[in-house]
């Protein structure tokens, strides 16, 4: 995973638009687009503080480790769980959970049959909300 993906994915999990981490960085947000789209990469100063905001390690934006911070480190998921944690994120925020399901080298096949029954299953859990409420 890219520098600009776990930026991205970073952000999505503490629920932050774009524009809002521009602002708490001082940046324009097609700055923050830029580095998210790995068309450009922050400065040091810049990384530190966005790892503060995200509150997941340098390490980690960097892809020098997959665990987030040391909580994440002591809890140990396996690939798959962090795969799997990805593409339900991707899903919620509407976008597509390919990416993350080709790391998991399945076929083409699969991927899309897990995409649907991961949209499938993510719809019936809310119905089923909505009825106990």
């Amino acid at each position: 995973m890219t520098l600009g993906e776990r930026l991205r994915i970073s952000r999505m999990r503490k629920k932050l638009t774009q524009k809002d981490v521009a602002k708490k960085l001082n940046i324009s947000n097609i700055s923050l687009s830029a580095y998210e789209r790995d068309t450009t990469d922050p400065d040091t100063k810049t990384l530190r503080r966005l790892s503060e905001i995200y509150e997941v390690s340098t390490d980690y934006l960097l892809g020098l480790t997959d665990y987030e911070n040391k909580d994440s480190y002591n809890q140990k998921k396996s690939k798959l769980d962090n795969i799997f944690d990805e593409v339900v994120m991707e899903i919620q925020n509407g976008g597509d959970p390919t990416i993350y399901l080709d790391e998991a080298n399945l076929d083409e096949e699969t991927i899309r049959m897990i995409k649907k029954a991961l949209i499938n299953g993510m719809k019936f859990v809310d119905e089923m909300k909505r009825n106990e409420g």
